[in-house]
């Protein structure tokens, strides 16, 4: 009897049931996803800013990120991402994208948003934001690959609109998209 009704489900009704699961299924995998390396870029973003603030204003040296990393590793066991090699990338991501040269690619964003504050809190909400779009392994070839700021944004927009991978990203770099 069971057999029965498990092979009468298999009716149009039930594949388009299945299909429409499978389909919000997919889209939750991926919002989530997005949302957790939204968050991981903000952290990273974070961990930059806390690093350059902390040399700048207690006159830390380079060591630090060495003994950073160390500590961190020791914290998280197993949680990958805080090698001293990543954290200086952390540091440079921060650095590049808090640049003057890069933020005056963003004058007219900031210009629509001024209302909403002065500049350093119209940087602080607009950049992350904008940077928390696209995967980390993204940011860290657009770092290694790009020197001109407006290239940079150009590219970091691009793949974020239009959701290229690394691979597509690394050839439209290669290509000279922009």
């Amino acid at each position: 009897m069971m057999k029965q009704s498990v092979k009468s489900a298999k009716t149009q009704e039930y594949v388009t049931f299945l299909g429409e699961l499978k389909q919000r299924i997919a889209s939750a995998r991926l919002s989530a996803a997005r949302a957790v390396n939204r968050d991981l870029i903000l952290l990273y973003w974070d961990i930059g800013r806390g690093i350059v603030e902390k040399q700048e204003s207690l006159g830390w040296g380079e060591s630090v990120v060495e003994l950073l990393s160390r500590d961190l590793q020791k914290a998280f066991p197993g949680l990958t991402g805080f090698s001293a090699f990543n954290l200086w990338r952390m540091r440079q991501f921060y650095l590049v994208h808090s640049s003057a040269e890069f933020l005056a690619q963003l004058v007219p964003e900031m210009q629509k948003v001024a209302s909403a504050g002065e500049p350093k809190q119209i940087l602080a909400q607009l950049v992350p934001e904008l940077l928390a779009a696209i995967p980390w392994g993204h940011h860290v070839e657009l770092l290694k690959k790009l020197k001109d700021h407006k290239a940079r944004l150009y590219y970091l927009r691009a793949a974020a609109k239009l959701g290229w991978s690394r691979n597509v990203l690394l050839n439209q770099i290669k290509a000279r998209a922009y």
